[in-house]
């Protein structure tokens, strides 16, 4: 029995899955796999080389076994995720803001895509390091001047 996937030689007859690329596999009645993707499986057999990556290595499956490939990252939810990693180690308040803004817009234009932008993840980690880095920067600014006030007051009774 082969794969319909990556065309591997499968020696028994009852397995559900292929051991060579992970495909789950039907088997019929008949003990012969059915065809789960549209692509004609007429070529020359062969065993699969583990050196090179398949030609479907990049596609992902659907749950009825055609091929799909993943829709493009929006360039705005990378950004995001920049300008929110760089917040941490300079201008956290610039970067944390544009992590944020751009964050928000990339949402917006990935909901608007319809599916043909993907990059949701990346998007929501800008804005919640975004976040997370605004409100530590108003921490920290709010217990200096905390300190500011309790130094002032205890050298002034002096």
């Amino acid at each position: 029995m082969r794969c319909p996937s990556c065309d591997g030689v499968i020696e028994e007859s009852d397995v559900q899955f292929c051991p060579f690329c992970g495909m789950q596999i039907r088997v019929s009645s008949a003990g012969k796999p059915t065809q789960r993707i549209s692509r004609v499986i007429d070529t020359p057999t062969s065993t699969p080389s583990f050196n090179t990556p398949s030609p479907t290595a990049a596609a992902s499956y659907t749950s009825g076994g055609y091929r799909t490939s993943a829709p493009p990252t929006s360039t705005a939810a990378i950004v995001s995720l920049l300008f929110g990693i760089l917040g941490w180690s300079m201008a956290p308040v610039i970067c944390s803001i544009i992590a944020i803004v751009v964050g928000y817009r990339a949402r917006r234009e990935i909901a608007a895509s319809n599916g043909r932008l993907g990059g949701s993840g990346y998007a929501t980690a800008g804005i919640i390091l975004g976040y997370i880095q605004l409100a530590l920067t108003a921490f920290l600014c709010a217990l200096l001047f905390i300190i500011f006030l309790l130094t002032g007051m205890a050298g002034s009774r002096w």
